[in-house]
């Protein structure tokens, strides 16, 4: 059972990651040396710090650990965290550009593979943790400057991957075929991180974070290129998914593509008014009554939209948690052979205390289009069914909203 500190209790939160640190790592700190071996899951780790001159370094388990996002997800948040913070990374500072070395060549081979491998490590000396959980930092594990890293067995490396490796073919355009040849987005990150893809002149590691996004944002570029040329949905769905305190509701409107993602900060206010109005019993209220209810307006939330050619600026106010949902959405209307007006309504509730990463977005959005769509015959019928979900009273979404304000003449 998690003890709460003093800071928790006077919050109200029902699980203290403070504590949490203090316990994970009296768990894992003895299993900390400085010669490591095992099997790891591929891994490397690209800091941004001082770019283009970072810290980069390969990553050893202390333990079997789940780095899969898709097998990830159902994880409680305490798990997770106890997974990120069983990884330990070897820290080792150079420049982005061309690198090279035989470490470096060893960790590449590492994260091709399709499977763990056993590798050694040998630390200059004994990692030692700086966990600290926050609403801002991400949960990592202990770290210490790496001398030497080798694999102890060999790889699964899948064919068109080496192919790629050893030709002069442009990033962009091998993860793109890459995509489409099965790949998932994960594993194709971890590539474009390691300085795996590319001519080889011009390759160089990516920082870890920028290469997720990156990822997430060129793999939907290529579903949009087909999704433009398929048939629009005849139809108004609302697919919903709720995972690690994080609610996503997704609503697709007949037309051409065009995307709209909104980002709203729950309060224990508004939750529990929400929760007064579902009523003990269950029995769902009005969407009139729950649009009477008058705040004190400090909703906490931001939208980002594109049209239907798309964006070139960066979606600042959401950051990577925009890119790996929208992949997902371009991902599930790929598959459907449609396109559609998409917008994504994503409310975060207190319980998310710690942030894990956005694979947690991509996951839940991909979760929704997993479950079973709820169908309407008109917009208002959808919006109306929206309005019983959200915590955010629906107008606080509409007078936001670029799509929900287009009216289309087969609406009158």
């Amino acid at each position: 059972m998690n003890r709460l500190c003093d800071n928790c209790k006077r919050s109200g939160r029902v699980w203290c990651p403070h504590n949490a640190a203090l316990e994970i790592k009296a768990r894992l700190t003895p299993s900390l040396k400085q010669d490591m071996f095992g099997p790891t899951p591929p891994g490397l780790f690209v800091g941004h710090n001082f770019y283009p001159n970072v810290y980069w370094g390969p990553m050893v388990s202390l333990e079997h650990v789940e780095d899969e996002p898709a097998n990830m997800y159902g994880m409680t948040l305490e798990k997770i965290i106890e997974s990120r913070a069983s990884m330990v990374r070897g820290m080792k500072r150079g420049g982005v550009m061309a690198p090279s070395g035989k470490m470096l060549l060893e960790a590449q081979e590492a994260v091709m593979s399709i499977k763990p491998v056993d590798v050694e490590a040998r630390f200059s000396k004994t990692p030692q943790f700086s966990l600290e959980l926050d609403d801002v930092a991400h949960p990592v594990g202990a770290s210490a400057p790496i001398e030497r890293f080798a694999m102890a067995d060999n790889p699964a490396i899948p064919k068109r991957v080496d192919e790629f490796y050893n030709e002069n073919v442009l990033a962009n355009e091998a993860l793109r075929e890459l995509l489409v040849s099965g790949f998932d987005v994960h594993y194709l990150s971890k590539l474009l991180m390691s300085g795996i893809l590319g001519k080889k002149a011009k390759r160089k590691l990516v920082p870890t974070k920028w290469a997720i996004t990156a990822t997430d944002d060129m793999a939907a570029k290529r579903f949009m290129e087909s999704v433009r040329d398929c048939r629009e949905l005849e139809e108004i769905r609302i697919y919903s998914n709720e995972y690690l305190d994080n609610r996503f509701e997704v609503l697709l409107l007949p037309g051409g593509w065009e995307y709209e993602q909104f980002e709203a900060l729950l309060t224990p206010e508004l939750e529990e008014r929400k929760r007064k109005m579902q009523g003990a019993s269950g029995i769902r209220v009005s969407h009139s009554s729950w649009a009477e209810w008058k705040h004190d307006g400090r909703v906490n939330m931001s939208e980002e939209h594109e049209p239907y050619f798309g964006r070139s600026d960066y979606a600042e106010r959401q950051g990577g948690g925009y890119y790996a949902a929208r992949f997902s959405v371009c991902e599930a209307l790929y598959k459907m052979r449609r396109q559609a007006r998409a917008i994504v309504f994503r409310e975060i509730g207190t319980g998310y205390t710690i942030p894990v990463g956005v694979w947690e977005v991509r996951e839940n959005v991909r979760h929704a289009f997993g479950n079973k769509p709820e169908r309407f015959a008109s917009k208002d019928e959808a919006l109306e069914c929206l309005a019983l979900r959200l915590s955010v009273p629906l107008k606080e979404y509409t007078a936001r909203s670029k799509i929900l304000l287009q009216r289309r003449l087969t609406e009158f």
